[in-house]
């Protein structure tokens, strides 16, 4: 489970990651859309949040080796990132890390 869980919270940190610079250059992607602001410069801040919640999520399953984003890896910590990535308009890869941290806890 831990495996599955990995891959998933991989998955959805390289997809917040594109999320991130496609809200940045104009072109939103959404399936599920979660909470969003409008506006160019709404879509340049949103961008900016998700790719930063991207690189987090990458940082702490260890795909990516960034000291200063790296959270502990537990199933807390990875819910709340799912949590606040959907609120930041990735829906899509916010469910993959919140179902990450669910099979953690399994």
């Amino acid at each position: 489970m831990t495996k599955i869980s990995g891959i998933l919270v991989v998955i959805g940190g390289l997809l917040c990651l594109l999320y991130g610079i496609l809200n940045i250059i104009g072109a939103p992607f959404g399936i599920l859309p979660g909470l969003g602001l409008g506006g160019i410069l709404g879509g340049l801040i949103i961008g900016i949040i998700q790719i930063i919640l991207g690189l987090v999520a990458l940082a702490t399953s260890g795909f990516v080796n960034i000291p200063a984003l790296k959270l502990e890896k537990n199933w807390i910590i990875l819910l709340i990132l799912g949590i606040v990535m959907y609120l930041f308009a990735a829906g899509l890869p916010g469910i993959l890390v919140i179902i990450g941290a669910i099979l953690l806890l399994l």
